[in-house]
């Protein structure tokens, strides 16, 4: 009876231990704070070769202070083709109250290097970064989904993620980006 009672503690002791183990092991879930309510990791990609900006975008001092749209595209997207034209008008008539627009492309190391000038052709100005080892885009974009966007408030807040794009919500978009921007 004792030995038995002995055996049922170790056995509940070293389950426990391997429960923590794997807390401890794992870390925090960066995917679960890249949702709407949540914050996004904090990452710092390389400028697009040829395209619209030079230098490697920083989300980290933007974080807290700026709103912040986050654009999941490549260069074999149709859709990516209208969405990037349609935010650079937002960005436009908004970057002087702080927004901040940064095009993450997708394009595999085969056809990465096309990405800065497809942007330019697009007439875009805002950031275009690449994340060609998907570091970025495995934590935000889950399903890799082309376009995907997300919209961060001022306060560091993920406030709306959303796949795919239509020229039929250009309105509601540049609503939602003008309430944005206000916050």
């Amino acid at each position: 009876m004792r030995l038995r009672r002995l055996l049922q503690a170790s056995i509940a002791l070293s389950a426990l231990a391997l429960l923590g183990a794997s807390v401890i092991f794992a870390g925090p879930s960066s995917t679960a704070e890249a949702r709407v309510g949540g914050r996004p990791p904090p990452f710092t990609l390389p400028a697009a070769v040829g395209g619209p900006t030079s230098q490697p975008f920083s989300i980290q001092p933007h974080l807290g202070r700026d709103p912040v749209v986050i654009l999941f595209w490549a260069t074999w997207c149709q859709p990516c083709q209208q969405e990037l034209p349609f935010y650079e008008s937002l960005y436009q008539r908004y970057r002087s109250q702080g927004l901040k627009i940064v095009a993450i492309s997708m394009d595999s190391q085969a056809t990465v290097m096309r990405a800065g000038p497809a942007a330019r052709r697009l007439g875009v100005t805002y950031d275009v970064v690449t994340d060609v080892d998907t570091r970025i885009t495995t934590q935000l974009n889950t399903r890799r989904a082309a376009p995907f966007s997300i919209w961060i408030d001022r306060n560091g807040r993920i406030t709306r993620e959303s796949e795919g794009f239509s020229p039929a919500e250009q309105n509601a978009l540049a609503q939602g980006i003008a309430q944005l921007v206000a916050r």
